[in-house]
């Protein structure tokens, strides 16, 4: 009941503090076509739509949104496979997994998964995604060869991240102050590190050596040794952190702050905040352009797609997408 309630206080309430919200036209209607020119090519942007059953399909060059793709019930997270050939939807509120061609979009199965499924990870070169929920269920893994679902032994509630380097899956726990650590090839928790407050999300500098964490009820951002599996830093007054991105040239660190509306820059030499962009509407998610010259973050109250040039840290535009955007998957292969 613990895990539910917290549950109810991430997501749910969330959606209903956007009821109010005054939406556009365009916006209600949100008619994009299923097929269009970039299809399944590497570079595009992915965004669910948690309140709806579809996910938007984002160009970044061009800073526009190409088309949707059919998910079940509450879409939370997508997932290109590295290979281009098919891609993921966790259906929150529907309890499964949309299999889709990415090539043509057109749906393959779909496949039952434990309660709210959450996140998505592939396993390089092993044939399987994982999937977490935002419940009391296990982890479940899909083989990518024929579509099976596996539930584990393993419960594990948050955002996942393979480090190729060090051979191992972190996963911050939202439910619990821990980050857990995972075995790929066994797919069994081999260590975790205590953390504190409420584990939201992590960014990995290029070599590995370094993670950075977004710890909600601590309002901080931690950054932690890869190697030692210690937290060695707490970088303080960040409101309310919940999704973070470090930048491809690991110069600055980008932290959304999903209660108080806006985006805290860290500079990850100094490892100290150097400025706070204002503007947003509880922003949930960001992530950096591939080429590192703009920051996108995702909107989850004003329905928008904020796209900030990461030179002048200023917001250049905000994208029009539908209601309730919760996350963003960058197809950057």
């Amino acid at each position: 009941m613990k895990h539910l309630t917290l549950l109810l206080v991430t997501l749910v309430l969330f959606l209903c503090s956007c009821g109010n919200e005054k939406f556009t036209k365009e916006q209600k209607n949100y008619m994009l076509p299923d097929q269009y020119e970039n299809i399944g090519k590497p570079g595009l942007v992915y965004i669910p739509h948690i309140s709806g059953d579809f996910v938007t399909v984002f160009n970044p060059s061009g800073m526009k949104v190409e088309g949707k793709i059919s998910g079940g019930k509450g879409p939370c997270s997508a997932l290109i496979l590295q290979d281009g050939s098919k891609g993921y939807i966790t259906n929150f509120s529907s309890g499964d997994v949309t299999v889709f061609d990415a090539k043509t979009n057109g749906l393959i199965k779909t496949v039952k998964t434990q309660d709210h499924p959450a996140d998505l990870l592939e396993i390089p070169g092993l044939n399987k995604v994982l999937v977490s929920h935002e419940s009391q269920s296990t982890l479940d893994v899909i083989n990518t060869l024929d579509n099976s679902v596996e539930a584990l032994k393993e419960t594990c509630t948050g955002k996942m991240y393979y480090l190729k380097n060090s051979g191992k899956i972190f996963v911050p726990q939202i439910f619990t102050p821990f980050i857990k650590i995972i075995d790929p090839a066994t797919l069994h928790i081999i260590s975790q590190i205590e953390t504190g407050g409420r584990p939201m999300a992590m960014a990995f500098t290029g070599d590995e050596k370094s993670g950075y964490l977004a710890n909600y009820d601590s309002a901080e951002v931690a950054k932690i040794d890869i190697t030692s599996s210690q937290v060695v830093l707490k970088i303080k007054n960040i409101p309310s952190p919940r999704g973070i991105a470090i930048s491809p040239d690991n110069s600055i660190i980008a932290v959304t702050n999903v209660k108080d509306n806006t985006l805290t820059i860290i500079d990850a030499l100094t490892d100290t905040v150097s400025k706070t962009i204002f503007g947003l509407s509880m922003p949930t998610d960001v992530i950096f352009t591939a080429d590192g010259n703009y920051i996108i973050v995702c909107n989850q109250g004003s329905a928008l797609i904020s796209v900030i040039e990461t030179k002048s840290l200023e917001i250049k535009d905000n994208v029009k997408v539908a209601s309730n955007p919760i996350t963003l998957f960058a197809d950057y292969r």
